[in-house]
Order: structure tokens, then sequence, then C-alpha cells
């Protein structure tokens, strides 16, 4: 059975289920009231029980199709804290606001433009792609928010996104982040500077903010110090020999990307130069694990062939919304800091140096 914390009631008056509502309270528009869905008028049940927070329900076998998932309780939840949230920053907000025209339903409309949707479980990315598109042309700019429900330890961590979490990293004046938010706590969680390594390992900087200091418009995290990056290349560095030895057991090695490369170029997989498998801003743009393409790509340039040719070839595969010139541009990057460390392959300071420049410049 479905749940519900907005209702009507038989004298259209709208009645939110927030946390400032006492259990006496409930108890008497229960005995009090009756109640009926915004969106299809149908009757519904106001339910104060010790599982789930207090909602309201259709009856049973309702056809209101906007209304058709059940909710968990940590959803319910993290709507009532998100609504105070909001409320208490001086905001207009609505919970699950019905949009007859594009037949969506946000968790919250703030400010009559801000649709905040709280996603508490896996959501296939045509999903999020198709009701994205609904509440833009709708007029209505989407803010999504992952639940998290644990405490994440703070700093510079490698961190696992599943593709539907990919989906949800935002891009705001340079900033790329991923922003969550954990109602038990009631704190915001920012997972930012994102550095794609491969598969869904990320190399990220996760920082927290409690919902009193947050606001909205949400801040938006900071740039790394130079000292912070620092810790971002050696992770980089130690993921370069796990990567190695996860190719040490391939069956054909002709035929595998890494092994080919590093014949075509005559490296030592052991040995790999230093500029190999480094952390830039936009690897996200290109799939496969950075040592890879970036082997892939230098491999093209001793052959002669331009980045845009080799990406046109299909010869590496494109990100998520990558387009054709923001690949070539970011290949480019790369082999132009390759070729600055040619003279002095194992200078780790330099490509510190080089690295933290492009990251300025791209963040």
């Amino acid at each position: 059975m479905n749940a519900i914390l907005v209702a009507k009631t038989s004298t259209n008056r709208t009645i939110y289920l927030h946390q400032r509502l006492t259990r006496e309270q409930l108890v008497h528009l229960k005995a009090n009231e009756q109640f009926f869905c915004p969106s299809c008028g149908d009757s519904l049940l106001l339910k104060i029980g010790t599982i789930k927070i207090p909602h309201f329900s259709h009856k049973i076998h309702s056809d209101c199709a906007t209304f058709s998932e059940s909710e968990s309780p940590a959803h319910l939840y993290g709507k009532t804290m998100l609504h105070t949230f909001f409320s208490q920053k001086n905001h207009h907000v609505e919970l699950e606001k019905y949009f007859p025209v594009i037949r969506q339903r946000a968790d919250l409309l703030v400010d009559r433009q801000y649709a905040v949707e709280f996603q508490c479980s896996p959501i296939p990315v045509q999903q999020i792609k198709s009701r994205t598109d609904g509440y833009r042309a709708a007029g209505i700019e989407p803010l999504w928010l992952l639940n998290t429900n644990d405490s994440k330890r703070e700093g510079i961590h490698f961190i696992k996104l599943k593709s539907y979490e990919r989906a949800f990293v935002q891009q705001e004046k340079g900033c790329s982040f991923l922003l969550s938010f954990d109602p038990a706590a009631n704190r915001f969680y920012y997972c930012s500077s994102l550095f794609f390594i491969g598969g869904f390992r990320w190399i990220a900087k996760i920082k927290s903010l409690a919902a009193e200091k947050q606001t909205f418009p949400f801040a938006l995290p900071r740039k790394l110090t130079k000292i912070e990056f620092e810790e971002v290349f050696e992770m980089a560095m130690i993921e370069r020999p796990r990567f190695v030895r996860s190719q040490q057991f391939v069956q054909n090695r002709f035929q595998n990307l890494f092994w080919r490369a590093c014949y075509e170029l005559r490296l030592d997989a052991a040995t790999l130069p230093l500029a190999i498998g480094v952390p830039l801003t936009g690897n996200h743009l290109l799939e496969g694990h950075c040592i890879e393409w970036q082997l892939q790509a230098l491999v093209a340039k001793s052959q002669g062939v331009s980045m845009l040719e080799f990406v046109k070839s299909a010869q590496v595969k494109l990100g998520p919304e990558t387009t054709v010139p923001n690949a070539v541009q970011h290949l480019e990057r790369y082999l132009e800091i390759y070729r600055l460390m040619e003279a002095n392959k194992e200078d780790r300071k330099l490509l510190l140096e080089l690295l933290y420049d492009n990251y300025c410049k791209n963040v």
C-alpha cells in the first residue's frame, strides 16, 4: 500500500504531515476530519503507527497513478526532514506536489521553481533523464538528493558510484559533485572533486554540512587545496600497480587493450612512466580505466593519428553525455602533460605541478 504525506480535507484545506505535528494533534485530526487525495480525489486513511512515520494511504486497490509506488520509511522520513529544512530557511515548500501536465509528482516543490527529489533506491538512468526533462519542460528545475544512512568518513577517499548514482552528479560553476542527505543526522554530504579511475571506482573528497549551516540554493564545494590534490595524486599512484596486477591473468594478451598498447609503445608494464594513469578532472569523459585510454592515446599519437581521428574511430568509448569536441580537448590536454614530462619522466614534483595546474584551470 502506498504512503502519502499530504492530503486535502472536506473543506479543501491542505494537511502536511510534517515534524511539527504532535501525536495528539494527529489523533485529533483523524477523529475529526475526512481526507482526500490531492491528485485523484479518492478518500485517504490517516495512519498513526509505530513502524512507519504517520502517513496517509489510499484505500486498498486504488487506481491513483501518481501514488502507485510504495515508499520506504526512510523516504517518508527524509521528505519530512527536508520539508522542515526548507521551512526553517523561510522558503515556500510543498510536499508531494503533482504536476498534471507532465504527470509527475515531486517529493518537494521549493519556491515554486525547484523540484527536489530524495532518491532512496536504485532507479534506471533513463527514468532519471525522462523525469528531469519533464520538470524542465514545465519550467521547473530538478534537484536530486541521494539518501545516505551511514556516517561517511570525511577527507579524500576511493569511492564507488553505480551507474544511476553517476547520473546524479551535478555541475555548477565548474564544480562537479554528488549531494546526499542523511535524515537521521540531519546532515548533507558532498562527494566533490571527482576523479574517474575506471569501472565504478572514483577518487573524491567527502565533506559534510549540518542542515542548520546549509543554504539554499545549496552551497557549492570548495576547490581542492594543493595539499588535498597531492593526496588524490598519491592515491592514483597506488591504483596503478593494482590495475596492472588485475591484468596479469588475462587469457589473450594480444587482444587486451592494456597489453597490446604496452607492446606497441615498447613499455614494461611493471615500470610504466609516471604520467600514465594520472588523475584529471575530465577522466569521466572517457570510459574504461584511465591507464587504458591514456596508453591508447599515446599509441595513436605515435602513429600520427590526431585525437579527432582517434575519437571518431571509436577505438575509445565516450562516457555518458560526452561530446566528440570535449573528448578531443581532454585527450589533447593529457598528451600535452605527457609531452612536458618526457624529458623528466620520473619527476613526481613536476608532474604534480602540471596536474594541479590542469585541475585549477578546469574547475
